[in-house]
């Protein structure tokens, strides 16, 4: 299996994002979540259609945190989850794009 050095630099370099960011959560949880809107926008910004964080919820991926009990309250996400699950689908990506290319 052969991986670019360009796809693995970009995926370390995401994994330790991931793992700053699960610091800046363990270290003030508070500051980890951001709101679904702004959740929607870091997708989009990273090449992701918006409605990929309703499909990642769906499948358990990411778990949304409601801040009332109101049908209008905001919904929260971890940031810190959704890097880690970006992080995955990239490492998915590369590791089938280099199976397939050994093949």
């Amino acid at each position: 299996m052969n991986i670019e050095l360009k796809d693995l630099l970009g995926l370390i370099s995401e994994a330790v994002d991931a793992g700053v960011q699960k610091y800046v959560k363990s270290i003030d949880p508070a500051a980890d979540y951001i709101k679904q809107s702004e959740a929607k926008r870091y997708i989009s910004r990273l090449g992701y259609k918006p409605a990929m964080l309703q499909r990642w919820t769906d499948a358990r991926l990411l778990t949304p945190v409601k801040t009332g009990d109101a049908q209008n309250s905001s919904v929260l996400y971890s940031l810190s989850d959704i890097k880690a699950v970006i992080s995955s689908l990239r490492l998915h990506g590369i590791t089938t794009k280099a199976a397939h290319d050994y093949v």
